[in-house]
């Protein structure tokens, strides 16, 4: 099938439309769906007839909408910083009442994580001797003694180097078997600037936002930060909601595979985020790619991102849009109108100094580019591409299906539609 609505689709994805276009035919064939693109396409016009209508434009450029979404998200986020208690990045009160919030908005609070215990034992027997120089500690117990034994694996990643981190600490991780996890709650960390100072520096150098999370251990930690000022509440509230989705997501992973002989080696590549080779996309339409991570962070022009694929990273963004949909109901005056199930939605329109520009409405693109002060042509688009390739897979097979095949596959990188 080579029509428009392969060319307009292809143009937004930016991949060859032939590729596109043998995929979609071998999932009409696999799943019997005739017009699936086709009906994407109708909602895709219709909901930016909606846009248009809820802003009042008529005829817009796409400066107009520039200057649409920068108001509208600032309204967002004044209102759900107002409704979350005026949470601040600088304080530890602000950002675990932010967070408390979040995960009180999530159905799943408990996950697979290893045991408090196998963390301790895997500290004394690996010692991480930068954060315990810091800390003035002579052994590991001595350190637990006074610090937060999750406080300390938040720091691991910031404050050992590279060569520890690879060849003792995730080492460590590949004998570990199902007998070292346990179900848990989810586990939230605010850690004290004024004891962790070189992370919070090495953090706010490396991420430029105050917040991550360890997958094994179902931990979710911030750090409050003067430098972080300018992070929007909005923008806080959609990554908690987005490492929630992910921690579970990855619980979920270590379960599927915890009876595995090499469950140890599974642990390591999650943690890692290892992605595909291009070459295992093979060119054949039936063969999916399963990535996870944002690519094009990396390289824009990165082959992985035109093959056929699905992206764990997106999937657990939806919960943040789905959270502001729970807090709509909370406060009904919540400006969310505009986001309500756009983050594959995108359309061009006329630019003064390009011609066209694609704007699309991925709630979290268009929060990071007003947050960061972007010029308009340099907005980000990187959550529409990955939100619009798992659109065109739930539309075949069900969102439930996507999180099964990113949990059956997440190791070797690749499925076959056929075997769905």
């Amino acid at each position: 099938m080579r029509n428009t609505v392969i060319e307009f689709f292809a143009h937004q994805l930016n991949t060859d439309p032939d590729t596109l276009s043998k995929s979609v035919d071998a999932l009409s064939y696999i799943t019997d769906k005739k017009k699936v693109l086709e009906s994407l396409y109708e909602e895709n016009q219709e909901k930016i007839k909606k846009i248009l209508s809820y802003l009042k434009l008529d005829n817009p450029s796409a400066g107009d909408f520039y200057k649409e979404i920068e108001k509208h998200i600032g309204i967002l986020d004044k209102q759900v910083f107002e409704l979350l208690g005026k949470p601040s990045c600088t304080s530890n009160e602000g950002l675990t009442n932010l967070i408390g919030t979040v995960l009180g908005l999530h159905q799943e609070k408990f996950g697979f994580f290893i045991k408090r215990e196998v963390a301790k034992r895997l500290l004394a027997e690996n010692p991480p001797k930068n954060i315990m120089r810091e800390l003035g500690a002579t052994s590991v117990e001595a350190m637990l003694e006074k610090e937060d034994l999750f406080e300390v694996y938040a720091a691991l990643r910031f404050m050992e180097d590279r060569d520890w981190l690879n060849a003792t600490y995730l080492a460590a991780y590949r004998n570990l078997t199902a007998a070292d996890f346990e179900t848990r709650p989810i586990e939230i960390r605010v850690l004290d600037a004024n004891v962790w100072q070189k992370v919070t520096e090495g953090f706010a150098h490396k991420k430029r936002h105050p917040m991550s999370h360890l997958k094994e251990l179902g931990l979710i930690f911030l750090i409050p930060s003067e430098e972080l000022k300018q992070a929007l509440t909005i923008y806080l509230f959609g990554m908690t909601s987005h490492y929630v989705d992910e921690v579970t997501l990855y619980s979920n992973y270590f379960k599927y595979y915890s009876k595995e002989a090499d469950f140890g080696e599974k642990i390591v590549s999650a943690i890692r985020g290892n992605v595909p080779d291009v070459s295992l996309a093979g060119g054949d339409p039936n063969r999916w790619l399963v990535i996870q991570r944002y690519l094009f962070k990396e390289d824009p022009a990165d082959p992985r991102l035109g093959v056929p694929h699905i992206s764990s990273e997106a999937f657990c963004f939806r919960g943040a849009s789905h959270n502001l949909l729970r807090l709509e109901k909370m406060m009904p005056d919540l400006d969310f109108e505009l986001w309500k199930h756009t983050n594959y939605v995108a359309a061009w329109f006329p630019d003064k100094d390009s011609g066209t520009s694609l704007i699309n409405f991925n709630l979290m693109d268009n929060i990071l580019s007003v947050m960061n002060k972007l010029a308009h042509q340099d907005w980000y688009s990187y959550h529409f591409h990955e939100a619009l390739w798992n659109k065109i897979f739930i539309d075949y097979f069900g969102v439930e299906k996507l999180e099964e095949e990113v949990i059956k596959h997440l190791l070797d990188g690749w499925f076959d539609i056929r075997k769905i």
